[in-house]
C-alpha cells in the first residue's frame, strides 16, 4: 500500500505527509496490499481543498473535501474514504451471497416451485 502525496499552491509539508500516511494505513483492513493512493493537497482561496484517488481490485474510489482548515480537511477526506470503502466491500459482500442459488442454476423468487408446477400440468 502506497500513498503519494502532491502539493499545489502550497509548500509541501512533512507533518502533513506524516498524518495522511497515518491515515491511510487505517484503511489497511478495506483495501488489498496492492492499493495505491493519490492525494493531492491545494489551497484556493484560503480554504483547503483536498482529493484522495484509491486504486483498488480493479476499483477507483475518489473523494474530495473543502474546509477551511487543512488538517480538518485530511481527517474529513479520510473518513469519507473509509465509508465509501466499507460500503464497497459490503456491496461485494452481498454479491456473492445472493448468487447462491439452487443447483440447478435458477434462483427461487417465492413462485411455485418445479412440485407443484408438475401437477398443475
Amino acid at each position: 500500500m502506497q500513498l503519494q502525496v502532491s502539493f499545489k499552491n502550497l509548500r509541501p509539508r512533512d507533518e502533513v505527509k506524516q498524518r495522511a500516511e497515518v491515515l491511510f494505513k487505517k484503511l489497511e483492513r478495506f483495501l488489498d496490499p496492492a492499493a495505491e493512493g493519490r492525494m493531492l493537497v491545494n489551497v484556493e482561496h484560503s480554504s483547503a481543498v483536498i482529493e484522495l484517488v484509491v486504486s483498488t481490485r480493479g476499483e477507483v474510489h475518489k473523494v474530495e473535501v473543502e474546509d477551511t482548515d487543512l488538517r480538518t480537511a485530511i481527517d474529513k477526506v479520510f473518513h469519507t474514504m473509509e465509508v465509501t470503502l466499507r460500503r464497497s466491500k459490503e456491496r461485494t459482500q452481498d454479491r456473492r451471497h445472493t448468487r447462491q442459488g439452487r443447483e440447478d442454476g435458477f434462483v427461487e423468487e417465492g413462485g411455485v416451485d418445479d412440485e407443484e408446477f408438475d401437477e398443475a400440468i
